[in-house]
């Protein structure tokens, strides 16, 4: 997984080469390798500098998912997970503070996890290599940074050029992330790890943090200052308007930010946990994690990823959308409310309406959120009854194909993991209560108890 070379010159080279794997993930094992390492690299008086390189095509490509095991469920709270990630936090706070120069020497990408362990390193090099991607994507996924990502990078490149980063989960080319300051220099492929050693070699790495140096000041706007502030409200905005606050990993990530970048680093990095804590431990990132990374990569192994937009299950939860508005109209709701609600509830293909219903209408989200959430209903109800009739192979399947080819919003996980977090119980008495007809397998499964997805499921 590890290992290390020391040069004449007292250069110990740490190269990361997990067995088995294409390509580098960060672990538990390889956190606590990397912290051992790094200690008894900082304990020895003979050793100058390091670097950090990979011993594959990519550096590192991201956390493995499978360490939010134990992290989330009964008997667990979200201090649970904050204390967790503090394992790989404080790994990388001892790189920072071990006293030699580290540089990280990257000969690909290196997204989420990976960026955050060369955010803690004192240099950043990488190979000019126009494949690899620099980012935090972790917003993606429900949930934020947990690893000093939201308070290194607005220290390194300041507020206003790394919330778009953190918010969007933009990914970089080496081109891009240079010229914004993430990496300090490229370097060819043949001649990275040389680069990094020659940069410790002439004196060019100081064995210290920016921040952790007296009168640290953030590049650009100070946290305080009105055009900080100014950023904030502008990117808050932003936030709610595309999110409508269906998702809580942007707010947390821009609070985050926001009070991250008043406090010295330590006590930052324990904010960030914090929050990250509370994020991995909500029904959002739950149902993200479980249908963006786990159900994404087992259809893109049976060859099942690609949706039908005018396959049986698309159809039907489209109907079905359509269906249920007219309902609601019928009833007495105007037609722009319908809309309204569509989307304020996260739905990325509305119902086909009147043409009146683009039309201004009720805008408040606590008026229009019931609304939009029995719309959802009816549409999850559409996509169990394909299940149950073989339209779809799997649950999995129909939460992605639903995301992807229905609209149906990203934040739930899906419609059958929608059921599956508010219980199929308590979902079937809800859509009861709004008058939708309940498939046969759905009812039986809200009078067992059952689900449609395995608890275990999101280890796979």
């Amino acid at each position: 997984m590890l290992t290390c070379a020391t040069d004449k010159d007292g250069i110990a080279l740490v190269t990361i080469d997990m067995p088995g794997r294409s390509m580098n993930v960060i672990d538990w094992p390889f956190t606590d390798a990397l912290r051992a390492e790094i200690d008894r690299l900082a304990a020895d008086p003979e050793v100058t500098g390091i670097v950090i390189a990979s011993g594959k095509e990519s550096f590192i490509a991201g956390a493995d998912l499978a360490i939010m095991n134990g992290m989330s469920g009964p008997g667990t709270s979200p201090a649970t997970a904050s204390e967790r990630i503090r394992v790989m936090t404080d790994t990388f706070r001892a790189i920072e503070t071990c006293g030699k120069p580290v540089v990280a020497a990257a000969s690909g990408t290196a997204l989420g996890g990976g960026l955050e362990l060369m955010l803690a390193c004192h240099h950043r090099i990488a190979a000019r290599d126009e494949k690899a991607r620099f980012g935090l994507p972790e917003v993606t996924l429900g949930i934020l940074p947990g690893a000093g990502g939201t308070q290194r990078l607005p220290r390194i490149i300041g507020i206003e050029a790394a919330l778009p980063l953190l918010l969007e989960g933009r990914r970089l080319s080496a081109d891009e992330a240079l010229a914004l300051g993430i990496l300090d220099e490229l370097a060819e492929a043949g001649d990275l790890v040389d680069a990094a050693k020659r940069a410790i070699r002439e004196g060019r790495v100081e064995a210290l943090a920016p921040w952790d140096r007296k009168g640290f000041a953030l590049p650009g706007p100070a946290a305080n200052s009105e055009a900080a502030s100014n950023i904030f409200l502008f990117a808050n905005a932003q936030v709610h308007a595309r999110g409508h606050r269906n998702y809580p990993a942007p707010e947390a990530i821009l609070s985050c930010v926001y009070e991250g970048a008043r406090l010295p680093i330590d006590k930052a990095l324990k904010l960030e946990r914090q929050y990250f804590g509370r994020l991995v431990h909500g029904d959002v990132a739950q149902a993200m994690i479980r249908t963006q990374f786990f159900a994404r990569q087992a259809l893109a192994r049976d060859g099942r990823a690609r949706p039908d937009p005018d396959g049986p299950l698309a159809s039907a939860c489209r109907n079905a959308l359509d269906a249920e508005a007219l309902r609601m109209m019928a009833e007495g709701t105007s037609p722009a409310f319908v809309g309204n609600a569509a989307r304020v509830i996260g739905l990325s293909t509305p119902p086909r309406l009147p043409s009146d219903g683009e039309a201004a209408g009720e805008t408040d989200r606590t008026a229009l959120r019931p609304a939009g959430m029995r719309l959802l209903r009816a549409v999850a109800l559409a996509a169990a009854a394909a299940l149950e009739r073989g339209d779809v192979a799997s649950a999995i399947e129909a939460d992605v194909h639903a995301i992807d080819a229905a609209g149906f919003p990203v934040w739930t996980g899906g419609p059958l993991t929608m059921i599956d977090t508010a219980g199929a119980a308590a979902f079937v008495d809800a859509c009861r209560a709004d008058g939708l007809e309940i498939p046969v397998g759905l009812a039986a499964m809200a009078r067992d108890g059952g689900r449609f997805h395995l608890n275990e499921e999101a280890a796979a």
